[in-house]
């Protein structure tokens, strides 16, 4: 293979990247062949997202991202007459959107672990609640659900998840707190 010289200036910083690399390629021009080599390779791909990444990108094409601290937006729903907000979430079935937003599918193609899984990321995504996990219990799954806002926000997600779950055409059986949502989903 034909070489060729080139001299040129770098920044400190890609100067201290290139003496680190040099240490596991052992010279510089490894080290530069390589990262030229991968930017080739590399150009015509996109960084891989993750699926909550690709939600979040979905999400805002779709306006539906709307960016309020958490703290403003607990006074917001402390103070707010949620029945209207109840009838939009049930109307235009938030709930069943961001699941389908998830996994670029309708709601009647996925199983019910799936739309377990998708409660479980958008429900970690959008940050309204602090934890959400589920277990298998053999004929169910138990639904777990914590929030540090008022008792309102378990109002609205109580009558939105019912909606969701009947649409879907699954029984669940879903008690709450002000703070806790339990959601028993039983298996078809």
């Amino acid at each position: 293979m034909k070489t060729q010289r080139i001299s040129t200036t770098i920044s400190q910083k890609h100067l201290q990247l290139l003496k680190k690399y040099e240490e596991k390629y052992e010279t510089q021009r490894k080290v530069l062949e390589l990262a030229l080599e991968n930017l080739e390779n590399g150009s015509n791909q996109s960084p891989v997202l993750t699926p909550e990444d690709n939600l979040w990108m979905r999400l805002k094409k779709e306006k539906y991202v709307c960016v309020l601290e958490k703290n403003a937006f607990r006074i917001l729903l402390e103070n707010a007459n949620v029945e209207p907000l109840q009838e939009y979430f049930i109307q235009h079935r938030i709930i069943e959107l961001s699941i389908e937003l998830f996994f670029q599918r309708p709601m009647k193609e996925l199983s019910i672990k799936e739309v377990i899984d998708g409660i479980v990321s958008t429900g970690k995504l959008v940050n309204w609640l602090d934890t959400v996990d589920y277990i298998e219990d053999g004929s169910h799954y138990t639904l777990v659900m914590t929030h540090s806002f008022c008792p309102n926000v378990s109002k609205l997600l109580v009558i939105a998840f019912e909606s969701m779950f009947e649409t879907y055409g699954v029984k669940a059986e879903i008690t709450n707190s002000s703070v806790t949502i339990f959601i028993k989903i039983f298996k078809n």
